[in-house]
């Protein structure tokens, strides 16, 4: 059952951008303090035992832009059997959502998470072995999150 991010795109993307633009200022933002819709999330090092879900359940597109600037931030290459190991930035500054050192939830991103969904993070942080879609389903139903990954901003 794959599920397809870009049949929601028009519904999702304004709650996915003010999200991770709300992430990035509650986090700590950028140095100077301002932050845009366009930016991505910016995070620090998670602790640890930053492995609990959050309390509010959120959407898949809420989610992908999330996990995917965690690969990037730990240098994480994902795989697919079709192009191998891939690097998460050079993949997304390709396509265009990736700008700045930071993954950008725009409209390429979208139109890209189809094509995302199958690859796999390669890292023993990533254990089980999923692919990015089953990572982001679960993450958005409340289930398993990386530990290296920052915790979830809640929904609401």
């Amino acid at each position: 059952m794959g599920r397809r991010f870009t049949g929601l795109l028009a519904a999702s993307l304004f709650p996915a951008v003010t999200l991770v633009a709300a992430a990035c200022t509650s986090s700590g933002g950028s140095p100077s303090g301002t932050s845009t819709a366009s930016s991505a999330t910016q995070s620090t090092a998670p602790p640890a035992s930053a492995t609990a879900p959050a309390s509010a359940a959120l959407t898949p597109q809420q989610v992908m832009p999330l996990l995917l600037e965690c690969l990037a931030e730990h240098n994480v290459p994902i795989w697919d059997k079709a192009q191998g190991n891939v690097s998460v930035a050079s993949l997304g500054k390709t396509e265009g959502w990736y700008e700045n050192g930071h993954v950008v939830a725009n409209n390429a991103l979208y139109s890209d998470a189809d094509a995302l969904e199958g690859f796999y993070p390669i890292s023993s942080d990533f254990k089980p072995e999923q692919t990015i879609a089953t990572w982001v389903d679960n993450a958005a139903s409340g289930g398993t999150w990386p530990k290296v990954c920052a915790p979830l901003p809640s929904a609401s």
